[in-house]
């Protein structure tokens, strides 16, 4: 009678942890947006002469980014093109609210400078951030960075970028 109640026990027990386990809520990295930084653009302004420069932002998430995005961009100087001066020479902070959220798999600029704000010779290196505070909670942030290497004469960030 004692290895029976002991068996029977046993299983249960089996299938209650089988059942506890199979029935709990999935934290997977499903229904969130996940945002990162494309690359960089520039387009004409409203005035003439003058650009407009941009990050591409994506959300490869599986689900919209209904809050403002933000964008941080530093500008640091690159020695000879090869060692970086690690003083920040110009510093940006921008974001964007589209109606409607960013939906997945899909792409929008946001304006961070003109290129009249930008340096006007040399090599620089570009630090994009997306979601830099992390307001728009994610399924990953470790994509959230972008790195861009510039060589600019005479201020022609058209050609750069």
């Amino acid at each position: 009678m004692g290895k029976n109640t002991l068996k029977r026990s046993l299983i249960v027990g089996i299938v209650f942890l089988f059942l506890s386990t199979a029935c709990l809520p999935v934290h997977a990295s499903e229904g969130k947006p996940d945002l990162m930084i494309e690359g960089l653009g520039i387009e004409s302004s409203n005035l003439p002469y003058e650009y407009d420069v941009f990050c591409v932002v994506k959300n490869i998430g599986s689900e919209n980014a209904n809050d403002f995005i933000d964008v941080k961009v530093e500008i640091k100087r690159v020695f000879f093109g090869v060692f970086l001066i690690n003083k920040t020479l110009r510093s940006f902070f921008a974001n964007c609210l589209s109606s409607g959220g960013l939906p997945p798999n899909e792409t929008t600029n946001i304006e961070f400078a003109g290129d009249y704000q930008l340096p006007a010779w040399g090599f620089y290196r570009i630090y994009c951030q997306v979601n830099p505070d992390k307001r728009i909670e994610e399924t990953d942030y470790n994509n959230n960075f972008y790195t861009q290497d510039v060589l600019v004469l005479f201020g022609d960030w058209v050609k750069v970028l």
